[in-house]
């Protein structure tokens, strides 16, 4: 599950709200792990995943603490498509990169996938890359959201500035409408 927060609330105000209710969920029974992280070019924009046992546990949460505050402005159920975490959980990260894809109609998911597999494999070879995620949408079988994370920001940026990494996003834009947005993981510890 991903939800999405907005809030106009500073973020010394918003982000203690947002990380108790994190903390919350983290108690449930089911719960498997979680990353918690601030869109760096969206101020006041925040996502929140969550990776459960399975659906009926995930549903038992929300009836057990159906008033938490905050409550995220858009929720999605995904699934899994692909997992690649060679350098630890995306909670340890250092700087998280997020793609959202509205992969055409016309075109085929599976050659989304593909590409999206070509994007993370030109981030393997660095060092401080810590792995990658691509969800598909529950409601939606042509809405992906992907999730690369790092150790070093610098890395991540070396990579994100280079002609391959434009080339890699061509391939991904030639079958889908795509948003990138590096975010900055929240500690609740």
């Amino acid at each position: 599950m991903i939800g999405r927060f907005t809030t106009t609330a500073p973020p010394g105000a918003f982000e203690p709200d947002l990380l108790a209710y994190a903390r919350r969920r983290e108690s449930r029974r089911g719960f498997v792990s979680r990353v918690t992280a601030a869109l760096t070019g969206r101020p006041g924009t925040y996502v929140h995943l969550e990776h459960w046992t399975g659906l009926d546990r995930l549903l038992r949460a929300g009836r057990e603490d159906p008033a938490s505050p905050p409550a995220p402005a858009e929720a999605e159920l995904l699934v899994t498509v692909g997992r690649m975490a060679p350098n630890g959980p995306p909670c340890d990260s250092a700087r998280l990169v997020l793609l959202r894809a509205a992969v055409d109609h016309a075109a085929d998911p599976d050659r989304f996938e593909l590409n999206f597999g070509l994007l993370v494999g030109l981030c393997v070879p660095e060092e401080a890359f810590g792995g990658s995620l691509l969800l598909r949408s529950v409601a939606d079988p042509y809405a992906y959201t992907g999730l690369l994370w790092w150790h070093d920001p610098a890395a991540d940026e070396r990579v994100r500035t280079s002609a391959s990494w434009r080339t890699r996003l061509e391939g991904l834009a030639a079958t889908a409408r795509l948003t990138v947005d590096p975010a900055r993981p929240l500690s609740a510890r």
